[in-house]
């Protein structure tokens, strides 16, 4: 952990206990709280991108698996978690997963995919803690098609303006053309990759593939089991 990290979780938690937090953080818990050991990691992770940090405006940044399974929404909620309490700032974290949504956000009054259609609904965002969820909704529609408009575009600047740190849940990289839509507009893509599950060229080819469509990989993440963070291995991260 580095100094500046110390330094801001002490500050922020006055000795408070790090897992009844986060356990009360958001009201929904979409997945288990973490070990001791997974929140070392995730707080590895999350200082890492906030090294990445550097600009006047928020850190808008996409999460994807090479595959299914891999546990990229489980590691994004998660990091996400951690750096709103870590560094006392706004995040918020997006269920932009059109393939695979998560079905405990469906119901959200302001979706991810109500903002494609309508950017002007940010303003509904309830927008008073410091960590914000949003679902993927239940709107129809091409995924695609809402990506590609000028409505994207504006949703970023709305989160960059408003957010800290946002982070999207994208649907992973070799199953959806959607990623790239997604990625490439923002600071880049983080890779979550399951240990020993594919082939290194199989991985490389779908990195190649979306450093073509302009996405900057900023690094991966390596899960050797799917709910389980026994190491992370970062690469340019």
């Amino acid at each position: 952990m580095s100094k500046i990290l110390e330094a801001m979780r002490k500050a922020s938690f006055d000795g408070a206990n790090l897992s009844e937090r986060l356990s009360l953080l958001d009201g929904v818990n979409l997945y288990p709280v973490d070990t001791d050991q997974q929140t070392a990691e995730f707080e590895q992770l999350a200082n890492a991108l906030i090294a990445l940090h550097t600009g006047s405006t928020g850190l808008v940044v996409v999460f994807a698996s090479t595959v299914s399974g891999e546990g990229n929404s489980y590691v994004s909620y998660n990091v996400a978690r951690h750096l709103s309490l870590l560094f006392d700032r706004k995040v918020a974290w997006i269920d932009a997963n059109f393939q695979s949504p998560q079905e405990r956000l469906a119901h959200e009054e302001v979706s991810f995919r109500a903002l494609l259609r309508d950017p002007s609904l940010f303003d509904q965002l309830k927008t008073g803690t410091n960590f914000l969820l949003v679902g993927n909704g239940d709107l129809p529609g091409k995924s695609t098609n809402l990506l590609k408009t000028d409505n994207y575009l504006e949703l970023i600047a709305r989160f960059q303006e408003r957010f800290y740190v946002t982070i999207l849940d994208a649907p992973p990289v070799l199953e959806s053309v959607d990623v790239a839509h997604l990625a490439a507009p923002t600071a880049g893509l983080v890779v979550v990759v399951e240990s020993r599950r594919l082939k290194h060229e199989v991985i490389q080819h779908g990195m190649e593939k979306l450093k073509d469509q302009n996405v900057r990989i900023m690094g991966t993440v390596l899960n050797k089991r799917r709910f389980d963070l026994p190491r992370f291995l970062y690469e340019r991260l």
